[in-house]
């Protein structure tokens, strides 16, 4: 570390402080050097929805929406505007706003409304 100035520590940030008085972040620069138990927890924190920060902490990522969540509310939207069709497109338009909840959650493979 030479002529990067003296480290410091805290925080669970990797920084180096500068001579001229700022810091550098160096948790990139470690990425590679994470140990296998470390990046399979990484891993697992990610498929359950949490992202990773510059700093290198994990967060839990906001907003989104489930693929299920989508495919109810593109249901939805037909409805709304009268293009739901019951089985096919050549079935009847869907007039019932039940029938409709209905088959928006048969579409994303939930069974019933909670």
């Amino acid at each position: 570390m030479a002529g990067l100035g003296r480290q410091m520590r805290g925080n669970g940030i990797a920084r180096v402080m500068k001579s001229e008085g700022g810091y550098a972040d160096m948790s990139e620069k470690h990425e590679g050097m994470e140990s296998k138990a470390e990046e399979a927890r990484e891993y697992a924190m990610e498929e359950k929805g949490y992202k990773e920060t510059k700093s290198g902490k994990m967060k839990k990522a906001k907003g989104g929406m489930t693929k299920s969540q989508e495919t109810i509310s593109t249901a939805m939207r037909k409805f709304k505007k009268g293009k739901l069709h019951s089985g096919s497109k050549k079935g009847p338009v869907v007039k019932s706003r039940k029938q409709a909840i209905a088959i928006a959650l048969s579409e994303a493979g939930k069974s019933k409304k909670k």
